[in-house]
């Protein structure tokens, strides 16, 4: 790993320095994790694709010792955002047969979530959870490879891009969702799409489809917003958000008990618990990709 002064993502990339003279956004931010919040990063703003990047170097194997979503369960509002994230995937073609990678499964909740529509070939990888670290699911190629909230965690989104587009057979399905950079704002306090040193580079749409169209892709479908998105009370990315802000900032909030005092106190919470769908945050995109026949 290493420090990011100049843009990875552009032909003509822009710099720090660059972002600091033209007044782009550049600042400090915190970690949002509640053992190392004291930390803080610089995130500045490409001049150029406007995909944020972190300038500083970390030791992400110390932060990902005591991630907070490793100890994350399949829940009620998980299952409305599979559900969701499986019929985007079905409007693309796919059916139950289908040979399905989940690049950067985490836990594997997702994978257990389609198993349990009876899609029996969904697999998983992931080389920082021992059961799904199996690197030879990384030498099969499948009818699609999905990577959801990932790719911003890599220190080269080019070189990790075309590494999934080689684990899709020809004319098969690539589907990246990742935060969108033109819709996440540094001046938005407890943002969790910040989430430094953890998103390394978070690309902005313009960004992600040029990544596409160099390795030969071309874009089938571009959902622009959270697939956590349902008309369920509480289960929104608006409220979810801002929810986060309201106790203190930090994804752990995420994975621990839920704190109903502080939804009925606050009369933006509970407006939002029931109509934060009709306001989305747009700071997430989902983009599937048909790879070359």
């Amino acid at each position: 790993m290493a420090t990011c002064l100049e843009c990875n993502l552009c032909e003509e990339p822009g710099t720090l320095a660059g972002a600091s003279q033209a007044g782009a956004e550049v600042g400090k931010v915190p970690c949002n994790v509640r053992e190392f919040s004291e930390d803080l990063f610089t995130l500045w703003r490409c001049t150029n694709c406007g995909s944020l990047h972190c300038a500083e170097d970390a030791d992400l194997e110390r932060y990902y010792a005591r991630y907070p979503l490793k100890s994350q369960k399949l829940s009620f509002n998980d299952r409305i955002g599979y559900r969701n994230r499986w019929r985007l995937l079905k409007a693309q073609g796919l059916t139950s047969n289908a040979r399905i990678l989940d690049y950067g499964c985490g836990a594997g909740l997702f994978v257990d979530f389609l198993r349990g529509e009876s899609v029996e070939n969904a697999t998983g990888y992931d080389p920082f959870v021992p059961t799904y670290s199996d690197s030879r699911r990384l030498r099969e190629r499948y009818d699609a490879v999905v990577s959801y909230d990932v790719i911003e965690h890599s220190d080269e989104p080019r070189e990790f891009f075309q590494s999934l587009v080689r684990l899709v057979k020809p004319g098969g399905l690539l589907v990246i969702g990742t935060p969108n950079a033109e819709n996440v704002s540094l001046r938005r306090k407890g943002d969790p799409s910040l989430h430094v040193p953890y998103h390394r580079h978070i690309l902005s749409e313009r960004a992600l489809l040029a990544l596409g169209k160099e390795a030969g892709c071309v874009p089938s479908q571009v959902y622009e917003r959270s697939f956590y998105d349902s008309l369920y009370p509480t289960v929104n990315s608006r409220f979810m958000w801002r929810y986060i802000q309201k106790t203190g900032g930090l994804l752990d909030a995420a994975v621990e008990p839920p704190q109903p005092g502080v939804v009925l106190r606050s009369p933006d919470l509970l407006f939002f618990a029931l109509f934060g769908y009709f306001f989305p945050l747009g700071d997430n995109i989902v983009v599937s990709f048909r790879t070359a026949s």
